[in-house]
């Protein structure tokens, strides 16, 4: 038999998996979707459904896809279930993908179908209450539309990213890792813009906003103009938050994993 990968093995221990602690997930799924109606109906009875679409979504995906990476290894915050959970007859790499598997795959696929289908009922609601003898009909129907997601790529770089280092958190922390990870990534993101817009402000006489290591945007009176980074330095740095980290992290958790059945 593999010791490494064994699939009628992995089978039966991802079943156990879900299986044993169905409450903890399902409720985690639960929670994270009732955040996502409620800041989405909140957000839309105020008029703004473009913020209400955005942030709910932001909310729930990775809101919701790191708590639940905070919890999916948390057998090591009770000596008893960690001896357990590490004597299980199973590999280490199979943990490891068991836990990536449900909030890699099964949490991602479950809330895109969710939310896709929250926004466009909600979507449809919003066209059907129109009255088609309204003057501003056509631009009421076309100002709001359904959620895209190949436009929100940079909420799923920051999803893998941002549950890659609360997979490794949680198997550092053994007491409320979720807070602690989230805290470390918050720093790191305030650091980054903060070192950016020194950096920015150094080289730039008149910078504004800018987004770290992609562009800054240079103000000069009423005229705005943006100035991006070599394509080449924008393609490396793509693929570094792209693969490189995420697999970094991926490879940091599984190694930690091991170090914890040693």
């Amino acid at each position: 038999m593999n010791e490494v990968f064994n699939p009628r093995r992995f089978r039966l221990l991802f079943v156990k998996t879900i299986l044993e602690r169905p409450m903890q997930l399902l409720g985690s799924f639960a929670l994270s979707f009732s955040v996502v109606i409620l800041i989405y109906f909140l957000f839309k009875i105020g008029g703004n459904f473009e913020a209400a679409q955005l942030f709910s979504f932001t909310v729930g995906f990775i809101g919701g896809g790191c708590f639940l990476a905070s919890m999916v290894f948390g057998y090591f915050s009770d000596g008893a279930n960690s001896a357990s959970y590490l004597t299980l007859p199973a590999s280490g790499f199979e943990k490891w993908l068991c836990g990536v598997l449900i909030v890699g795959v099964i949490y991602v696929v479950c809330f895109l179908l969710f939310f896709r289908g929250l926004d466009t009922l909600f979507v449809h609601f919003f066209h059907k209450g129109l009255n088609p003898l309204d003057p501003r009909y056509n631009d009421q129907y076309r100002s709001v539309y359904i959620f895209s997601f190949p436009e929100a790529k940079i909420l799923f770089i920051f999803f893998m990213n941002a549950v890659g280092a609360m997979l490794v958190g949680s198997l550092y922390f053994n007491r409320i890792p979720f807070i602690k990870v989230a805290l470390i990534i918050c720093g790191m993101y305030f650091f980054t813009f903060l070192l950016a817009y020194m950096t920015n402000s150094i080289l730039f006489k008149n910078a504004g906003n800018s987004y770290p290591f992609h562009n800054v945007i240079i103000k000069n009176g009423d005229e705005i103009g943006v100035v991006t980074m070599p394509e080449g330095l924008n393609q490396a740095y793509d693929i570094i938050v792209l693969y490189i980290l995420p697999a970094i992290l991926l490879i940091t958790s599984y190694i930690r994993l091991k170090e914890k059945e040693a």
